[in-house]
Parts: structure tokens; sequence; C-alpha cells
């Protein structure tokens, strides 16, 4: 009754804490007798405590003790725990958002149902010619065929087949080794690899054979290296669970099994250990590999047909079947084709950025007055607050916002925001795009990514194109050493013109949004002119640049602190340009605030063609939290749409360059940009195709407007 239990609403005695409450017992006895010789106590903050707390304690130490003299209904035997509903106690755990208990409760019942699941399991693996040539027969026509590969590496394009494996009926797999641990027979002959490829080609190949797969296009671009083309692919795990749950973290196969299966999966720990002991698949034994690759294979089996009923569900199987499935095609053909990158103009770059980087170090040293490291944060504000005396605006910070608003008063935060954006130019970007070059094809093969963003935005990774920077001279210079590598062949671009905005305007109605458009004037020009109330032939160009950060400001939901951050200014400036953009574009606010009305109820936004995102946080009473889900709510529709739209062109494109059996490549997608490689000869039949693709894909309210140009290098095209 002294210390109290936040915890449990128990509020104790003001001031003491365990340590005092033990002391005043052994003092004292007991609770009673503290509190009567509370006067006594020379401590003057627990002895105030204690007078003008008595009360509170009694009814402290009443809540605490625990009545051994209640009356109960039931014998000590019908107190025993006995097993339990686990579905339904999921369900709850599930709503209540108590994730993890749901995870601790998947594992308990996953371990059960595995082991006895594993007796169950008919796993074969296939190691002579006649018994493969009996399970490709096997397969019928219009049997889903889901199929794995075990391999040696995880880039794709470098990645050699350790072994196959493929399932047909749940709990049943076969796995075709290639290469394992100690062998000793060649099974298939002196080209095992070719004998088993030319075994289950015809299966693979065949459209009427469907396919699935967990992360599919993975195994489809090796097997494309192998001269194997898969058709037939319907399905894909990976996607569908993004598509379904886009907020989640991890759509790892293993994960999806103990959430949808309720089945614990072999960790690829098992197998190939981890840290510097770890081993590659080809050094692992066959009967461990056979088992866990057979389990990949079927385990996606037969997480296609609970995936699918989810996507039902919840209105995504045809935006899945039009969108997102179709497009995986088209990435697996962009990745395999790679994209040329001049590795002298790189070398050339990085020794000029070098230089300057050189000069600059010494210019800033100079500055200082005295030698320091000008990557160390904690040397750099020494130097500033200490040496310099410059004033501290966020404590001792030397972010790159403290750093812009501290050039006024010092040349020297100029210099380091010089410094750190080359810095960061030459070993972020353009040194190890170097490494990313393939050594036999001499191109970057990208990644990408469809579950990642939320969105529903492409990301691309190793390298991460999305990131090259492009507003700085130097950044755009990058683009310069992505070229066409044979003579007679360009570069394409594409664009995508204020495309976010359009569809603000479509989704909006703001009757003056929509007549700028319409109008083909200047947008941001147009918005200065309403908002600053000054004709349009008087707008300055420093009102344009404002417009422009508030038009795509107010797109991405931002307020009034994050708009003073971007244009400069004080809060209640950026706040009277806000109201006077509202005002003028009173249809943009009229679809905020339904937007976020419909959030608050759905607990959802979507985009234009009915993809989903989750804003649960949107009734959060954390405000940091609420706010985010506020501004996610606001531009997820806008940044999907547009997502939804290139998504569109791409699949369209791609299908109209394989009926005209065009030699021209799509090698990049890069925000509302597609980038292709095109023989001189192809350039007109290219942009017949493409612009008018990219314009159609999802009609507007308002005109689409598409940029497109052509040049030896990136750098020319866009």
């Amino acid at each position: 009754g002294l210390m109290g239990d936040s915890s449990d609403n128990v509020p104790g005695v003001r001031g003491v804490g365990e340590k005092s409450a033990k002391k005043l017992i052994l003092e004292f006895g007991s609770l009673e007798n503290a509190l009567e010789n509370a006067e006594k106590n020379t401590n003057k903050r627990i002895r105030n405590g204690l007078l003008e707390c008595k009360e509170e304690a009694l009814l402290s130490k009443e809540l605490v003790t625990i009545d051994t003299k209640v009356e109960l209904d039931c014998e000590l035997s019908d107190l025993i725990l006995s097993k339990f509903d686990t579905k339904s106690l999921r369900d709850i755990f599930q709503e209540f958002e108590f994730f993890g208990l749901v995870k601790q409760l998947d594992e308990m019942s996953a371990d059960q149902k595995t082991k006895e699941k594993t007796s169950q399991k008919k796993y074969e693996t296939i190691t002579d010619k006649k018994s493969l040539e009996s399970f490709t027969a096997s397969i019928k026509k219009g049997t889903l065929l889901s199929l794995d590969l075990e391999t040696t590496s995880v880039d794709p394009m470098k990645a050699e087949i350790v072994g196959l494996s493929f399932s047909t009926e749940p709990e049943a797999g076969v796995y075709i080794p290639v290469v394992y641990k100690d062998k000793k027979d060649t099974h298939f002959g002196t080209d095992e690899i070719s004998v088993i490829l030319e075994a289950v080609k015809p299966m693979l190949e065949d459209p009427a054979i469907p396919k699935t797969g967990q992360n599919i296009k993975y195994d489809a671009l090796i097997y494309k290296r192998y001269g194997v083309h898969v058709r037939g692919i319907i399905f894909d795990t990976m996607l569908a669970a993004h598509l379904s749950s886009p907020e989640t973290r991890s759509y790892k196969l293993d994960k999806l099994a103990l959430e949808f299966l309720n089945y614990k999966m072999v960790p690829i720990e098992e197998l190939i250990g981890t840290g510097r002991n770890q081993i590659g698949m080809a050094e692992v034994e066959l009967e461990k590999t056979a088992f866990y690759a057979a389990e990949d294979a079927d385990v996606a089996l037969q997480l296609t047909n609970l995936l699918e009923d989810k996507l039902k569900e919840k209105d995504l199987l045809d935006f899945f079947n039009k969108v997102e499935l179709p497009l995986l095609e088209v990435l697996l053909e962009m990745e395999y084709s790679g994209t040329y990158v001049d590795e002298n103009h790189l070398e050339t770059m990085s020794e000029d950025l070098a230089g300057k980087l050189d000069s600059l170090s010494k210019n800033i040293l100079k500055e200082a007055g005295t030698e320091f490291n000008i990557n160390s944060t904690q040397q750099l504000a020494q130097i500033l607050f200490d040496i310099l005396e410059l004033p501290k605006i966020k404590k001792r910070s030397t972010a790159e916002d403290v750093l812009e608003r501290l050039k006024e008063h010092h040349p020297l935060p100029g210099m380091i925001l010089e410094y750190r954006k080359m810095n960061k130019l030459k070993n972020t970007y353009l040194d190890p795009l170097k490494e990313y070059i393939h050594p036999e094809t001499g191109r970057i093969h990208s990644t990408f990514n469809q579950t990642i963003a939320a969105t529903g935005r492409l990301s691309s990774t190793n390298p991460n194109f999305q990131n090259i920077p492009i507003r700085t001279d130097e950044g755009r210079e990058i683009r310069k050493a992505f070229r066409a590598k044979e003579k007679g062949w360009k570069i394409f671009s594409a664009d995508y013109s204020q495309i976010e905005l359009r569809i603000m305007a479509h989704l909006s109605e703001d009757p003056e949004l929509v007549k700028a458009f319409h109008e083909k004037e200047d947008i941001h020009s147009r918005t200065a002119s309403l908002v600053y109330g000054v004709p349009l032939e008087d707008v300055l160009p420093e009102m344009r640049r404002t417009a422009k950060v508030v038009n795509f400001g107010i797109m991405y939901g931002a307020g009034p602190f994050r708009m003073s951050q971007e244009l400069g200014i004080p809060r209640d400036e950026a706040m009277t340009i806000i109201e006077s953009y509202f005002n003028q574009y009173s249809g943009i606010k009229n679809y905020m605030e339904k937007t976020l009305d419909q959030a608050r109820e759905l607990k959802l936004v979507t985009t234009m063609l009915g993809r989903k995102r989750p804003v649960w946080e949107i009734d959060s009473q954390n405000q940091i939290r609420k706010r985010a889900a506020e501004r996610m709510a606001i531009n997820m529709p806008i940044q999907g749409t547009a997502a939804e739209m290139i998504k569109l062109a791409m699949i369209s494109i791609y299908k109209k360059m394989k009926q005209e059996q065009l030699e021209s490549m799509m090698i990049l997608q890069i925000h509302d940009e597609l980038i292709f490689e095109v023989p001189e000869s192809e350039i007109e039949k290219l942009q017949s195709i493409v612009i008018p693709e990219m314009e159609s894909a999802l009609p507007l309210s308002v005109p689409i407007v598409v940029d497109w140009g052509v040049g030896d290098t990136w750098y020319e095209a866009h």
C-alpha cells in the first residue's frame, strides 16, 4: 500500500518508492503503524506523503490484498486449464492488435501441427532419368504446378541451380538434385543440368499448365538464363500477400506458412548455418536439401488457394490479375535485359569529384582555422558552436536544415553542405554503381520490386535507381553514363508530366485545377497567380517556386509547420499561404476532408483501381502517429493511382512491342518515367507505341501529357 502500482491504478503514498517502503515496514512493522507515526519521520517528503495520503495508502493495501474468503461456485478441478480454441483466441488477439501474442500462439500451435504434418509428407527425390520422365509425363494440362529452385545466390543473374522442386498436391512434392554434399554419381549423364532441363522444359513452357510460386519472378529469371521460358504463371504468393496486407513487414514463405497454414517450416539456418560458419546450398546433404526444397514448393501450392480467397474477400483478385501479375513478366524481361552503364564515364566523374572534394576540404579547414574530421558531427559541432560561436538552433545539431539556416551567419555551414552533397554523390551513388556491372553482360541488372512500397509504387534494389539524384548538376551528370551499348542504338525516355497533380484534379474535380490543365497553362504559375492575387504575367520566379512547393506539399498532406520548413518562412506565413490556396482551390480542400472522413470510418484508403491501404493510426491519441496517418490517407490514393497508371502503360507497351517484334527494350522505370534502348531504325515506331499507350493507360477527366526525348545518353534523352 505504500509504493502503489501505477500499472494497476494502485495509488500508494506520493513520494514513497520501493526503498522507502521497505525501510518504513522494517522500522514500524506495518503500514498502519507507519501511518500512525508519520509525524516522527525526519524525511519531509515522506512525512508529508504519509500525512496527506493516509486514505489512499489504506485503500491501496485493500486493493492488493488477496481475499481468501470468497465463496466459489466451482470445484478446484474445474479450474484446471484445458485445451483452448486456438482459432477463436487468435481472432480475439488479432482484433485487439495483440500481435506479439498472435506470434506466440502461432508458434505454439504450429510446433505441434508441424510434427503431425511432417510424418504425413509425401516428398520424393528424383535421381534418375526414368523417374524424371515419369514425373513430367504425369503433369497434365490444367494441373496447377508450384515450382521453386535451390540456388547458389540470391542474385538471379549470377545464381547457379542446385536443385529443382515441384508440387501439384498438398503435403507432396518432388526434388530433383543437381549439386549436393558428397555427391559421387552422375545420375543423368555427364551434362546433368542439360538433361534435367530438357526433361522439364516442355512442362514449364506450356502455358496450359498453370504455374504458381513464391517470388516466382526470381525462379523464372534463372530458368530464362538457362534457356527455359516459364509460361502460364497464374499466381505468386508473395505478390498476393503484399496486395492483401500491404502494411506487413515481411512476406517470406515461412512467415506466410505460419500465418495462413499454422505450419512451421524448416529454417534455412538449419541447413546452411549462420555467420562465419555459413555454407552454400551446394554443400548441404541431399536428404536435408530435398525436404527443404520440396517443402517450399508444397507450401507455396497450399498458400495459393488461401491467398486467392483472401484477394476475393477484399475485392482485389481482379486488380491482381489485371495489374500485378501481367507486370511480373514485364519486370522479368527488364531485369534480364539490364542497363548499360559506361564504366569509363563513372571513373572520370569519380576522379573529378575526388579532386573537388579534396579542394573543398582544404578550404573548409582553412575557414575553420584548425584541423578537424569533416565527417565527424561531434567535431563539426565544436567548430561551429564552441569556436565560431554560431547560434545553437537545435541544441548542437549539424543536420542539413540547421546548416541551411546557419549559412547566413558564416560561410562554413554552406561549405559543409556542399561537401556532404558531393561526398554522398560519390560514395553512395557513383562509386557503388560500378560494383553492380555484371562481369559477363557488362550491364547492370537491377531487381524491380512489387512488394515493398505500400502505395503500389515500384522500387528497385541492387542498385536503387530511384535514388539517383536529379536536382543537382552533378547528380544529373550521372545520367550521362547511361547509354546504349551498341552503335546505332539510342536511349528513349518518356515521362508523365505533373501526373500526380492531374490525378488530384481528377479526384477532387476542382474547377480551377481542371480548367488550368484543359487550357494547358503552367499550373505552378497559375497557382501563384491565384494565391498571391496577381495577374499571370506578373508572377515572379520566386512566387512560382513557392507555388510549386505548395502544390506538391498539399498532395503529401503537409501542414503549416512542414510547409514553413520547405519554404524557409515563418509558420504563420505558411499558414496564410495554405489558407489562400484552399480558398482558391476549394474542391481540393473538400476532397481532402471527404477522404479523411472516409479513412476514419473505414480505416483504409483506396486508389482509382481499388488498391487498398489500411490507416489504423488515423484515430490515434498519439498526435504524431495520427498526423502521419492523415498524410498517408491524403497521398496514397494519388501516388497509388499514378503507380497503377504507369504499370498499365508498361504492360500494354510490352505487349505491343512483342506484337510488332521490335528489338527495342524497356530497361528502366523510375518514378513516372520509362526508359528504353532503341535501334535508330525503330525510334519512330517505338514513339508511336509508347506515347499513346502512356496517355491512354488510365484515362482522367484532364489531359494526360507525356514528355519524351531521344539521345545517346539518358541525360540527353530526358
